[in-house]
């Protein structure tokens, strides 16, 4: 039978224009998240000026009683190269916050206020250029200023330098992990009394406001909740504050136990591929950490052994131990896939196996058979994406 599922489509942007709107969906949940976490996130403003507008209170920069004001602009890619200062610009978050600052100059307001390009992956440490953009520094940077005026078509002066000394870029979690990230701040904000699948519904209703809010349709009592005088029609419906969100805290039970720079790392914070592995299996935060302090034990070892050269040359060697490191963590990973917290799980019967007997496993030794530089070297292996701590959805 035909269909027309096999003509080549003349226009097939529609379905990654639509990931690419989720994903900044995603991403000015990260703010309200802070915001039900009791930080400093007074509101979020969406597709109002710049992609996203968080104003934060309590900012050393500004007077009692004023908010920050931080303009982003979102910009998302397939490659999962870094981005040098090439890659910024091409991508063009530089031509919207010239615009948004030029309108808030002109505007005769007095605002204390950033300007945020906000990138789907990590900067290229080696481009210097784009490094000194990331911390404001651009003006500083001779080869970026060039650049970034040559690529707003202005000259370079005292008004550029002003512009990049307000601009920060900000690496962001890719596609596939903002998701499980929010989701597991979420669930630290909540607790382990609240079920996953509660959690899960939690963070679908705020995706469904932030939505909303993105595409300007207020909900009953808007005007209200906004909490100003008379918003602009412009405004109307576009901003998220926690009156919006009440109800939603409530259902969180323990938000004062939580960190808030605790919550703001795990958000903006960057993120090993152990790391988001561990979060997608719902690790507690001390095996987070527990895994991390274990992984850099274990490569400060063999770092160590290579300069006193006694870390054997054969890569055969290395390969044995890594090998059956995998298979032991496959196997104890398939005994405790149904558990609630499978991550805590796998972790603790990972380390009672290498306890038990770690001879089996580090037999030249490598590791001088000590279970835990052993278990440092299984979080290596994972680190490496060879195997993961569980899902917890598929736990529930």
């Amino acid at each position: 039978m035909a269909d027309p599922i096999e003509i080549e489509a003349p226009d097939d942007t529609g379905s990654p224009t639509f990931r690419r709107y989720e994903y900044q969906v995603h991403i000015a949940v990260q703010a309200v998240l802070e915001m039900l976490a009791g930080g400093t996130v007074q509101h979020v403003t969406c597709e109002h000026i710049e992609d996203i507008v968080v104003a934060r209170s309590g900012d050393p920069r500004c007077v009692a009683g004023s908010l920050f004001w931080d303009f982003q602009q979102i910009k998302t890619r397939d490659s999962v190269e870094p981005w040098s200062l090439r890659d910024v610009i091409s991508k063009g978050p530089l031509r919207s916050l010239w615009r948004t600052h030029t309108a808030v100059q002109g505007s005769g307001l007095v605002l204390v206020y950033q300007l945020t390009a906000g990138i789907e992956g990590h900067l290229d440490p080696a481009d210097a250029p784009v490094t000194a953009l990331s911390r404001g520094e651009g003006a500083a940077n001779a080869n970026c200023r060039k650049r970034v005026a040559a690529h707003l078509g202005v000259p370079q002066d005292a008004a550029v330098d002003d512009f990049l000394g307000l601009v920060r870029v900000r690496t962001l979690a890719r596609r596939e992990d903002v998701e499980a990230r929010n989701t597991r701040v979420l669930a630290d904000l909540a607790g382990p009394e609240l079920p996953v699948g509660t959690v899960d519904a939690l963070y679908t209703e705020l995706l469904r406001r932030t939505r909303e809010a993105t595409q300007g349709r207020p909900p009953a009592r808007w005007t209200e909740l906004l909490a100003i005088d008379s918003p602009p029609p412009a405004v109307l419906g576009k901003r998220i504050t926690m009156a919006v969100i009440a109800d939603v805290r409530q259902r969180l039970t323990r938000p004062d136990h939580v960190l808030l720079e605790d919550v703001s790392e795990a958000l903006h914070g960057p993120e090993t591929a152990l790391v988001r592995k561990l979060r997608q299996g719902a690790a507690s935060r001390d095996v987070i950490e527990d895994a991390k302090m274990l992984r850099a034990q274990a490569d400060h070892y063999r770092l160590r052994e290579q300069a006193l050269g006694t870390w054997p040359d054969n890569l055969a060697v290395e390969t044995d131990l890594d090998q059956r490191l995998l298979l032991l963590a496959r196997r104890v990973g398939r005994s405790h896939k149904e558990h609630p917290q499978p991550a805590d799980a796998i972790f603790d019967g990972l380390q009672e196996a290498l306890q038990g007997n770690p001879g089996a496993y580090d037999r030249h030794p490598l590791y001088a058979q000590d279970d835990v530089l052993l278990m440092g070297r299984a979080c290596a292996v994972s680190d490496e994406c060879r195997f993961n701590w569980g899902d917890v959805r598929d736990a529930s």
